[in-house]
């Protein structure tokens, strides 16, 4: 974090390092010359300043003496939630075609190592290239496709579909 304080703000400092605690601020020289403020030591010339903490800006705390307001009421509806850091939200036809290898993974020989790939929808069919281990270790890619209706896999749809494509359904 690299902070940038006017002269003013810096005579201000001088008379805030009264007898307080100090946190460590360094004042680093730049190639160019400039000054620049960074909580991290400096990698060139610098030196330490200490600051009080008053000098530091901090978060205000939650007041618990108010009551919550009522949310006002608006036409729109509210944003829908971020995902959690280094977590991708999937598309509907993602989420179609882990439901439609969840279908296949138990016609399969080894079901904890199969995945899909080029996923793709014509009207309610969603189709895949399944990838999962044959007999000898090594890995095969099959065709499988899916009847998912409004998020619902259709079970005679894709069990028919299942049995057009060559798959050992009952």
């Amino acid at each position: 974090m690299t902070w940038r304080i006017s002269w003013l703000a810096m005579g201000g400092l001088a008379v805030g390092l009264a007898a307080t605690p100090a946190w460590a601020v360094y004042k680093c020289t730049a190639p160019n010359g400039s000054v620049i403020y960074q909580d991290a030591p400096c990698t060139g010339k610098g030196e330490e300043i200490s600051l009080p903490p008053a000098l530091v800006s901090t978060p205000p705390a939650p007041r618990h003496d108010t009551a919550p307001s009522a949310p006002a009421h608006t036409d729109t509806p509210p944003p829908a939630p971020a995902p959690a850091p280094g977590v991708v939200a999937k598309s509907q036809l993602e989420l179609d075609a882990d439901h439609c290898l969840d279908w296949y993974k138990p016609l399969l020989r080894d079901p904890k190592t199969a995945y899909y790939s080029n996923p793709s929808r014509n009207n309610r069919v969603v189709s895949m290239d399944l990838h999962t281990t044959n007999g000898y270790g090594g890995f095969v890619v099959l065709r499988a496709s899916c009847e998912i209706y409004a998020g619902k896999l259709n079970e005679t749809w894709t069990k028919e579909h299942a049995r057009r494509a060559g798959w050992p359904v009952d």
